[in-house]
């Protein structure tokens, strides 16, 4: 099992979720509102959200903004918008409908852990890995001093030679001289 695999699953057991927190600049950012009309027509507005008394339009393709005409418009989620003069005047949530009581999801609490706590996470990981890895080491180690004292220590590629007597060969005579000496180099 990977390092990485182990840190996934220990953060799973303490159900830990991690989210990138952005720096946000100081500049402030231009935040605009859309929506789409039941039509499929996306509309927008340069406020947050679309309230009462905020100016609405629609982007055509060279990127003008165009003020929404006058009339009712008919959001896909329901909601209807009165403007006039490009700026919405009246807001009419859709009427409730008959809904049924839909299960109750089980709340999961979410707990912010700090930098701190996930790092002592990662460390407990990575500790538990290490032990595992020396322990398989070991194990490993082990295997290959039994199975180095398994080898028979004689193993040598080169044939063992049996020792030969020493000849005395200056008490023999010429032809038993040459005899010894074939015998010696012949084995």
């Amino acid at each position: 099992m990977s390092l990485k695999q182990r840190i996934s699953d220990l953060f799973a057991e303490y159900s830990v979720a991690l989210e990138v927190e952005e720096k946000k600049d100081e500049e402030k950012e231009v935040k605009m509102a859309t929506a789409t009309l039941d039509s499929g027509q996306e509309i927008s507005t340069d406020a947050e959200a679309f309230a009462v008394g905020v100016s609405v339009f629609v982007v055509n393709d060279e990127g003008e903004q165009i003020p929404l005409p006058d009339g009712d418009y008919t959001l896909a989620d329901g909601v209807v918008f009165v403007v006039a003069e490009g700026v919405i005047t009246e807001i009419k949530e859709p009427e409730a409908e008959a809904v049924e009581e839909a299960p109750v999801a089980e709340v999961v609490e979410e707990v912010a852990m700090s930098r701190e706590e996930v790092v002592s996470l990662i460390a407990k990981a990575v500790a538990e890995a290490k032990k595992e890895f020396s322990s398989q080491i070991a194990k490993r180690d082990a295997k290959i001093t039994e199975l180095s004292k398994q080898a028979s220590p004689s193993i040598s590629r080169a044939p063992k030679m049996a020792p030969q007597p020493k000849v005395d060969l200056s008490k023999l005579s010429t032809k038993e001289r040459v005899a010894a000496i074939q015998n010696q180099f012949s084995k």
